[in-house]
């Protein structure tokens, strides 16, 4: 696994446009991500294991409003240490934590 030297300056939600994050990194990068696949691929435990459950199982699944169409609008966005961010979702979500590694990894040059 490599190791992301790299730290934000700034956070800019819905920017450029609605429902994007844009990153402003230390070393000059500027990343934009679509905050629909930020809440798609949401690291925390309990979403990591309803995508596996999905993937992996053959019957039919009910499922909640929320977890076919969760929030992507962003109400709270604070720093975790010095090594990740976190979310708060309009619709309450907020135990997901997104590294640096995993944001530098997952960046669309803007």
């Amino acid at each position: 696994m490599s190791q992301i030297t790299a730290t934000p300056v700034h956070l800019a939600v819905d920017h450029p446009e609605p429902g994007r994050l844009t990153v402003f990194w230390d070393d000059g990068q500027e990343c934009i991500y679509s905050l629909a696949d930020l809440r798609k691929d949401c690291p925390c435990a309990t979403c990591r294991d309803l995508r596996r459950e999905l993937a992996q199982s053959d019957e039919l699944s009910l499922m909640t409003n929320t977890s076919l169409d969760p929030s992507i609008e962003v109400s709270g966005l604070e720093t975790v240490g010095r090594y990740a961010i976190q979310f708060t979702w309009a619709d309450g979500h907020n135990t997901g934590i997104y590294t640096y590694e995993f944001l530098r990894e997952h960046c669309t040059p803007g």
